[in-house]
């Protein structure tokens, strides 16, 4: 017999699981250029310009720099009321608030690089910031929602990659229109992609989330696998087959479908339990694993950004605005070739579930992570020796090993995130709001030292530490497959006194 994980409704045709391909596509990637638009784009424009615009708006290192943490910090800050009033009222209402204050704070931002004035500017860069979190936050959880466990692989590694590579491509292009034009165009050429995006949200994205009424043979993920009928299930063998009854409930129309909000509350949890139960979540872990894994080592990936045009700018490179740009066509390779490792983890995923005479575990979403490991330590010290060696074309090696960086921790967060969706489907939005709260907290942190870190100590000896953190956390996931497994078979006892 096959079973659908999850199993879809027997009599609602508005179900998220039964809507016609043509509306999952459409919402999909919506969703993903939305997330580039809105969640990625902001930050790394303005990377390549770091050194230049400390001149040009008359600041420090530093205070460039906050122009990407502050907006940072309010999107960590953020995170709990999305989660929230996500799993109270739906996605939707999300997406649609960040869709409009992300185009409001880049309407504000063309006003304060206009007038090159940088509390104007500052004021752009965080009034943004309130449209990142949604769309950071609540991506892969609309993934899970609208895709069975065995078409989510390759969804989640383009969504979980594009942080990385579409990163790198916002950057290569800030870098040149900087150069060209001048960072005040910069803002200008966003706009209508914000607005687009806004439209898109609009039309193209209905409510993902949904109380699903299912048959009694359904069966669900646990926390750690899916079950047979006494302990454990096996969902191998998946096929495109809907439930067992025909649907009854009548099919929304369009225009129905184009409301702000549902008109349900998803669930009769409180405020305080809701807010409660993310942190938590931080007993587990399982949960902890992610964080580290996941959030950690892309934040150190990202906010070694704040001193590359600090490293490139200087003899003996004296790379131009353009060309600390173009650094980053190593990051965007390694981005695109790391969209593969969201199939790699169903094949070896399915592969080990044979092996396991067809039982599937979701900790076989982990083994890929070896890959993480050699290319992270691969990346991070031959980066290191190419820093504090260097050669007026070091650069070339340095997009090389930055490439290897973005290939490498793209690895452990795709692994994570599809671990969440199988593991944690109830919990999954909480799960990845503390990911994106933590990696958004360390960026604001980071950004209020680390220019000054690698002027004192060297950019080497950052890549260094960088590298040896990122080597350690990879190595958790040793114990996560042999030891924590076992403990995982159910949700947190705790979560129960709520």
């Amino acid at each position: 017999e096959t079973v659908l994980v999850p199993q879809p409704s027997e009599n609602d045709a508005n179900d998220p699981l039964l809507w016609p391909v043509w509306q999952k596509e459409a919402a999909f990637w919506t969703i993903f250029l939305n997330a580039i638009i809105f969640a990625i784009m902001p930050g790394p424009m303005m990377a390549p310009a770091t050194y230049a615009l400390a001149s040009t708006l008359d600041v420090t290192l530093t205070n460039v720099a906050r122009l990407g943490g502050y907006q940072l910090l309010v999107v960590a800050a953020l995170g709990p009321v999305v989660s929230v009033l996500a799993q109270k009222y739906g996605k939707r209402p999300q997406f649609l608030f960040a869709s409009t204050v992300g185009t409001l704070g880049t309407i504000i931002c063309i006003v304060g690089s206009q007038q090159s004035r940088y509390n104007t500017l500052l004021a752009g860069r965080i009034i943004q910031g309130l449209g990142v979190t949604a769309w950071e936050s609540l991506s892969l959880a609309a993934v899970g929602d609208m895709f069975y466990l065995y078409e989510r692989g390759w969804r989640t590694a383009v969504i979980v990659c594009s942080l990385a590579c579409m990163a790198s491509m916002v950057s290569i292009i800030g870098g040149v229109m900087t150069q060209n034009e001048g960072y005040r165009n910069l803002f200008v050429a966003a706009l209508p992609f914000n607005a687009a995006g806004l439209l898109a949200t609009i039309l193209l994205v209905p409510e993902t989330q949904f109380i699903r009424v299912t048959s009694s043979r359904a069966v669900e993920p646990n926390s750690q696998s899916y079950g047979d009928n006494n302990k454990k299930g096996t969902a191998e063998h998946v096929s495109d087959v809907r439930a067992t009854e025909g649907t009854q409930a009548p099919r929304k129309t369009y225009v129905q479908r184009l409301s702000l909000w549902s008109g349900v509350n998803y669930t009769q949890k409180g405020v305080l339990h809701l807010l409660a139960e993310i942190f938590i979540h931080l007993a587990n872990p399982a949960v902890i694993w992610i964080l580290m894994v996941s959030a950690v080592l892309v934040s150190l990936f990202v906010v070694s950004a704040y001193i590359l045009a600090q490293v490139w700018s200087v003899p003996p490179y004296n790379l131009d605005i353009a060309q600390n740009g173009y650094f980053w066509t190593g990051p965007l390779l390694g981005g695109l070739l790391a969209v593969l490792i969201g199939p790699l983890c169903d094949w070896s995923a399915r592969w080990l579930a044979r092996l396991n005479r067809g039982i599937f575990e979701a900790e076989f979403r982990i083994p890929v992570n070896v890959l993480g490991a050699l290319f992270c330590s691969l990346g991070w010290f031959l980066f290191m020796w190419v820093v504090d060696n260097p050669q007026p074309h070091g650069y070339y090696l340095g997009s090389f090993c930055y490439g290897c960086i973005c290939f490498g921790i793209s690895v452990p967060s795709t692994s994570a995130g599809l671990y969440i969706l199988d593991s944690f489907p109830g919990q999954a939005t909480e799960v990845f709001v503390l990911q994106m709260m933590l990696k958004n907290f360390l960026f604001y942190g980071f950004s209020n030292f680390i220019n000054t870190w690698a002027t004192e100590a060297g950019a080497g000896e950052v890549f260094r530490v960088f590298g040896i953190v990122s080597i350690s956390l990879l190595a958790l996931c040793i114990p996560m497959c042999k030891f924590v497994a076992p403990l995982l078979t159910s949700p947190l006892p705790i979560l129960n006194v709520f």
